[in-house]
């Protein structure tokens, strides 16, 4: 029920932050910084390179789970605590310098209702044992990764929120 919960909530926390948004405004931002496009691209890669492949994988059964140590405990301690750690920046799912908005919300809401789909069509046990690499985190598994998804747009959500705030007073 918390994995339905988290995926019911992705959409909203981004898409719902970016309504409203227009022209330029999708483009603008400090030197050094990620644009509302860019988070929204780099967001929508993230989702459909994982809800591809957890469906991919869906039915296979010979799948274990592989981690260092370092990032078992990463993985305990991002799903436990629900935080990206500070000073990280993506090695993975790089926007493009000036990504189209509309593009990057459908692969954005295409990828989500993919991962919604497989919630529906895999059962819980097969869930627990389907595993895809996270680089910092290793093997997570599709309530894992829904969890993840849904700190990592949290994460987002506040720094679109701060992009927000900035455009407002660049108008200004």
């Amino acid at each position: 029920m918390k994995t339905a919960r988290q995926l019911a909530a992705l959409e909203p926390m981004i898409l719902g932050r970016l309504h409203g948004v227009s022209g330029d405004d999708w483009h603008a931002a400090p030197v050094g910084r990620w644009s509302l496009a860019q988070i929204l691209q780099h967001l929508a890669l993230g989702v459909d390179r994982v809800s591809l492949t957890l469906e991919e994988r869906g039915g296979r059964t010979d799948m274990h789970r592989r981690a260092s140590p370092g990032q078992h405990l990463m993985r305990h301690v991002v799903l436990g605590v629900g935080r990206i750690p500070r000073g990280r920046k993506a090695r993975v799912a790089l926007p493009d310098s000036r990504p189209d908005p509309d593009l990057a919300a459908a692969q954005y809401r295409m990828a989500v209702a993919r991962l919604v789909t497989l919630a529906e069509s895999l059962p819980p046990e097969r869930q627990a044992r389907v595993f895809v690499s996270h680089p910092v985190l290793g093997d997570l598994n599709y309530p894992e990764w829904v969890r993840f998804l849904y700190v990592h747009n949290r994460h987002h959500a506040h720094q679109i929120a701060v992009r927000l705030r900035w455009l407002r007073r660049q108008k200004r």
